[in-house]
């Protein structure tokens, strides 16, 4: 009778045979395009070209400023390369993020080696390879659109460099490369091969011994082989086109502005490591450009997301007097508002952006692209249902022009119905509200920036009492001092009674709900705690003890609950197992 008792393949117990090259970007440099195709010409090797940079602008999967996890994606370059004595990925990964890998035991030795190129031949290809869309069909302008979003357009706005609009893609491309190019500082510390690719396509020995290195002996080149590979040095492959390269004659012919830019964006101790790969910097550490800041300009772009009902539009007016940017709110089109979509989050000059957004990895992923600073207001889940039901029974939004309609669906309903309601969601051809499950997971999404140190959380009852203190945190966030008496006269602006008047004598005195029509949390019964623990479960699960890890536990709170007590390790287990 056959044996089929399961056993481990004898290729699975060999060593992995994959490898990495690194890079920030191919951008259709032909030095960059020559190398995977010249490795590609042992028939033992697989390499890829930016294989992983490449899909995210074709399928959704992830933004292009994702990667997949490097575990997992070695894996599977490890299977899918069984049948070659070597397989790597070239450029889709940047080497800072190959401590990720090489800091596990099982895959330190796995090859890798980062390539660079002279950061002004870099910059040229970089802001071509935007300009010509990306090599995009007509069209599509999905990832050019993701570009413009992530560029640090309000730092270069802070620095005083010349203005652009959507449209001058070499002006903002070049900014956003040259400030790239400090990202070189991180590298070097995060791998330990380091070889500029001019050196490999000029030295064929070089190349001879990176792919030694790469493939751990397994593919040795003889000499047909790396006649293949040279013979097409020289040689534009499709999608290509003839390119200046020479850094000295690139820099002629640059304007005033470029020059100024990029001795303003790249600092001096990137222009050293470039000079220690042997590229000649001289030209462009040449009469430095002071780095004074326009005076009164925030750094960063601010992204202010909040739960309905928590404290928006008193956080907004502190924040537009506290940095003279105004809110920016993206327009509600036919619909629900759209709170995922990261293409929404724009920032004009000018601006903050402030909305309820709900986070995603895409818009998490494009936050951190254009480096924003980040603030959170969130409110305990009773209370924001409460102000919710009174935001939509009374129409309190169509003095503004916000009507939410149908706020006649309420009526003849009991105040415990109502609640109930609130919780649950419900669709009617009057109203539909989707309950508290979208409201969790706004919370949820927060916490990844917030737990990151990327973020600021500020609870709404932090925020009512002690604004001078929340205030103080959120100028230091955004590095924006200010005299103390701007600030007096904030706190004093945005006081209750203050505001109250203001939207009276606007119109919108609805907005602030009276003390008549409040509801208390008692207005709740047990059974809504009930249904809320089960929302919580369903959408959020870890989201109780993420909170209590911050100190915020209470926005789950219906009352105000004492803290435990600390347990000794002992009675912990009296607890769990009983007392003998």
């Amino acid at each position: 009778m056959p044996d089929f008792t399961v056993q481990m393949r004898d290729e699975l117990r060999d060593d992995y045979r994959v490898f990495y090259v690194t890079a920030w970007g191919y951008a259709a440099d032909h030095l960059f395009g020559w190398f995977p195709k010249a490795l590609n010409c042992h028939r033992d090797i697989f390499a890829l070209l930016a294989h992983e940079g490449s899909r995210p602008k074709y399928l959704r999967e992830r933004t292009r400023g994702e990667r997949p996890p490097l575990v997992p994606f070695t894996e599977f370059l490890n299977d899918m390369g069984m049948t070659y004595a070597a397989i790597g990925d070239c450029y889709s990964y940047r080497a800072g993020q190959m401590p990720e890998l090489l800091n596990i035991d099982r895959y330190k030795n796995i090859p890798v080696v980062n390539l660079v190129r002279h950061p002004v031949a870099w910059l040229e290809f970089y802001v071509r390879w935007r300009a010509s869309n990306m090599r995009m069909r007509a069209g599509a302008s999905d990832p050019l659109e993701w570009e413009w979003k992530t560029a640090c357009h309000t730092y270069f706005e802070y620095l005083g460099l010349p203005g652009y609009t959507k449209d001058d893609i070499g002006i903002w491309a070049s900014y956003q490369g040259m400030l790239q190019l400090n990202n070189v500082l991180g590298d070097i510390h995060a791998v330990q091969r380091h070889i500029a690719i001019e050196k490999i396509a000029d030295q064929p020995e070089t190349f001879r011994e990176l792919a030694a290195y790469l493939t751990r002996g397994e593919a040795v080149f003889d000499q047909t082989s790396m006649d293949s590979a040279y013979s097409m040095r020289h040689t534009l492959f499709r999608g290509e086109s003839p390119v200046e390269c020479d850094p000295e004659r690139l820099i002629q012919g640059w304007p005033g502005w470029k020059v100024d830019a990029f001795r303003k964006l790249v600092t001096p101790q990137a222009m050293d490591v470039y000079a220690s790969f042997g590229y000649d910097m001289k030209e462009l550490a040449r009469h430095p450009v002071s780095m004074a800041p326009v005076p009164g300009k925030i750094r960063r772009p601010v992204f202010f997301a909040s739960m309905p009902k928590s404290g928006t539009w008193l956080l907004r007016e502190m924040l537009e007097m506290a940095t003279g940017l105004k809110a920016y709110e993206p327009g509600n089109g036919a619909g629900a508002p759209d709170y995922e979509n990261e293409m929404l989050i724009e920032f004009p000059s000018g601006t903050f952006f402030s909305w309820h957004s709900i986070l995603t990895s895409r818009s998490v992923s494009l936050l951190r692209g254009c480096q924003a600073k980040n603030i959170f207001l969130i409110r305990n889940i009773y209370d924001v249902l409460l102000s919710m039901f009174a935001h939509l029974s009374r129409d309190v939004d169509a003095a503004i022009g916000r009507s939410v309609i149908g706020s006649g669906y309420f009526e003849g309903k009991t105040t415990e119905q109502c609640l109930t309601l609130m919780i649950s969601g419900f669709t009617s051809p009057q109203m539909t509200w989707t309950g508290a499950g979208p409201l969790l997971r706004q919370i949820d999404s927060m916490l990844e920036l917030v737990e990151s140190g990327e973020a600021l959380l500020i609870d709404y009852e932090q925020l009512t009492a002690n604004k001078s203190e929340m205030l103080q945190k959120i100028l230091q966030l955004l590095e924006y001092p200010l005299p103390v008496a701007q600030i007096r006269k904030i706190i004093a602006h945005t006081e209750k009674d203050a505001m109250r008047e203001r939207l009276r004598n606007s119109g919108q005195e609805q907005h602030v709900t009276s003390p008549e029509h409040a509801l208390q949390r008692n207005a709740f019964s047990q059974y809504h705690k009930e249904m809320i623990d089960l929302v919580v479960m369903v959408n959020a699960p870890r989201l109780p003890e993420r909170l209590n890890a911050l100190g915020l536990d209470s926005i789950l709170h219906l009352v105000a609950e004492p803290k435990p007590e600390p347990r000794s390790k002992w009675s912990r287990l009296k607890s769990r197992w009983g007392s003998a």
